[in-house]
């Protein structure tokens, strides 16, 4: 699908762009190097749905958004491990064919653990989302109602994740860095028996809900000591 080649060109972008800052930024990288880095981040982009659209829905983008702690521990100018730990939230949005309403838009929110192998400023590993609930909110012609999404219908989820660091502003003791990332889910976001779509017109409900994400923000690591 379209989204799967988009987030699959932006991990292959982000490995190209990391390589090239990466030389652009040689001398700030080469040794010594700063062995410790942490600090918080925040992130937006955009969420949608990949699995299998019944007959008569039609799905479209959904804003999302992660913002938390990360930490890098360095072994040589080129590789070390970080950790992130985050709130994430992203979403999936459906509407009945060639309508506005009726619609649905679900918000479902994860504490997000994203271990990484580091090579120098690019970041791959996966993402695993502990669910944290959500809201499915509805509109038909007699407006707007909403409710909670249990933590209960809802999958832990794995995606394979990749990231960039690129510094725009640096010293030794911290640096501000444009951060991008990309998720591609290999699991579902709804467990259980699944869920019915805005307008579908098939009962079968829908029970293979990827979501994959791309976004961009910024983040600033400290780092105590220094250069070493």
């Amino acid at each position: 699908m379209i989204m799967n080649r988009f987030i699959i060109a932006s991990l292959l972008f982000l490995g190209a762009v990391s390589f090239v800052a990466s030389d652009s930024f040689a001398q700030e990288f080469a040794q010594p190097y700063k062995k410790y880095e942490f600090g918080p981040f925040g992130s937006a982009g955009l969420s949608v749905f990949q699995g299998e659209v019944p007959d008569g829905s039609k799905t479209d983008v959904h804003v999302a958004f992660t913002f938390g702690a990360m930490g890098a521990l360095t072994f040589n100018p080129d590789w070390g491990v970080a950790l992130a730990l985050g709130y994430e939230s992203r979403g999936m949005y459906f509407h009945e064919q060639a309508k506005d309403i009726p619609n649905q838009d679900f918000s479902i929110n994860y504490l997000s653990i994203q271990p990484s192998l580091k090579f120098k400023s690019f970041l791959l590993g996966i993402n695993i989302g502990v669910p944290m609930g959500g809201t499915a909110k509805v509109t038909n012609a007699f407006g707007t109602s909403s409710a909670d999404i249990p933590d209960s219908s809802m999958n832990t989820i794995i995606d394979i994740r990749a990231a960039g660091l690129l510094p725009i502003v640096e010293n030794d003791m911290g640096n501000l860095d444009f951060y991008i990332q990309a998720s591609y889910c290999i699991s579902d976001a709804i467990g259980g028996g699944g869920f019915l779509t805005a307008g579908q017109t098939t009962g079968t409900p829908v029970t293979n809900s990827p979501l994959p994400t791309l976004q961009i923000g910024l983040a600033y690591l400290f780092s105590p000591g220094g250069k070493q």
